[in-house]
C-alpha cells in the first residue's frame, strides 16, 4: 500500500543560549557600538574645544615682560601689549601678537610663554646698536639696518656710510680695523665707502686714512707699523694719510704746518 510523505521543516527544539552565541552577538554589534561611542566623544570633545577656545575663556590678566630693555619705550610697550593681548589662556594668537611686537623700534627677537592659568610671558630681545648708518638708521651687530624712529642712544656710535647691500661687509671690515687700531689707542668715528668702493677712515683725533678699494686690511696693518715707528710723534700735524700706495704712503699736513702741504713717505 502505497503511502503519502509530506515534506516539511520539523520544529527545533529550543535550547538555551551559551556564552558562545553571546560573543558572536557583540563581535557583529561592536563595530556600531564603538562608532557610537566615538561620535558621542567627538562631539562633546568639539564642544570642549570651543569653549576653551572663547576669548572670555580663562581670559589672561597678567603680562610679564624680561629681558633688558635700554630704549624701548615701556610705556609704550605696556600700552601696546595692553592693545595686543586679546583672547584667553587657549584662544591667545601667539604668531600675531609675536608680529607685532617685533614691529616696535629696538625690537630686534621676541619669544612668548603662557604660564597657567592667566599669565602671559614676554621675552624681549633688544638691538644692539655698534654704529650708525647715514642719518636716520642704525646698524646692529649682525650688520643689518634697522630704524630706531628717533630714538638715539644717548653713547655716541661710530658712523658707517656706504650703498645699499654693503652693510655686513663695512660692519666685518670696522670690527677688522678695530681689531688693528685698538692697540694703538686710535678709535674710528667713521667709515665711509663711496659708489666705487673707495674706503676712508676718521680717526677720533680728525686724522683721515684713505684705504683705497682693495687690500685694505694689509694697508691699515703697514700704516700701524709705521705709526709705532715713525708717524705717532707726528699725528697732531696730519691731516690726511694716504695708504693706497704699494711700498708707502702719502701725507697731507694742517694747514697750521705751512708751505708743506704734501709728503711721500716710502719703504715703511
Amino acid at each position: 500500500m502505497a503511502r503519502k510523505i509530506h515534506i516539511g521543516q520539523a520544529q527545533p527544539r529550543r535550547r538555551k543560549r551559551s556564552a558562545r552565541d553571546w560573543v558572536a552577538d557583540w563581535s557583529i554589534l561592536r563595530p556600531f557600538v564603538v562608532v557610537t561611542v566615538v561620535a558621542a566623544l567627538s562631539f562633546s570633545g568639539w564642544r570642549g574645544y570651543q569653549w576653551l577656545m572663547q576669548p572670555d575663556t580663562l581670559p589672561i590678566r597678567h603680562v610679564k615682560v624680561i629681558g633688558k630693555v635700554d630704549h624701548l619705550d615701556s610705556r609704550v610697550l605696556a600700552s601696546r601689549l595692553r592693545e595686543a593681548v586679546v583672547g584667553g589662556f587657549f584662544s591667545l594668537d601667539l604668531a600675531g601678537l609675536k608680529r607685532k611686537i617685533k614691529a616696535m623700534p629696538w625690537v630686534y627677537d621676541v619669544s612668548l610663554r603662557r604660564i597657567w592659568p592667566d599669565t602671559l610671558e614676554v621675552s624681549i630681545e633688544e638691538q644692539q646698536p655698534i654704529a650708525r648708518w647715514g642719518d636716520h638708521e642704525l646698524l646692529n651687530r649682525y650688520g643689518e639696518v634697522f630704524d630706531p624712529k628717533g630714538v638715539f642712544p644717548k653713547v655716541a656710535l661710530p658712523l658707517i656710510s656706504g650703498m645699499k647691500g654693503r652693510e655686513t661687509d663695512l660692519i666685518l671690515f670696522f670690527n677688522q680695523a678695530d681689531k688693528v687700531l685698538n692697540p694703538l689707542n686710535l678709535k674710528m668715528v667713521e667709515l665711509r665707502e663711496d659708489a666705487r668702493g673707495d674706503q676712508r677712515l676718521v680717526l677720533d683725533n680728525g686724522i683721515q686714512l684713505a684705504l683705497g678699494r682693495k687690500n685694505r686690511l694689509k694697508r691699515l696693518r703697514r700704516f700701524a707699523r709705521a705709526y709705532r715707528k715713525t708717524l705717532q710723534p707726528f699725528m697732531d700735524r696730519i691731516a690726511v694719510l694716504d695708504l693706497r700706495y704699494a711700498n708707502g704712503f702719502a701725507v697731507r699736513w694742517n694747514r697750521a704746518v705751512g708751505r708743506y702741504t704734501k709728503t711721500r713717505m716710502n719703504r715703511i
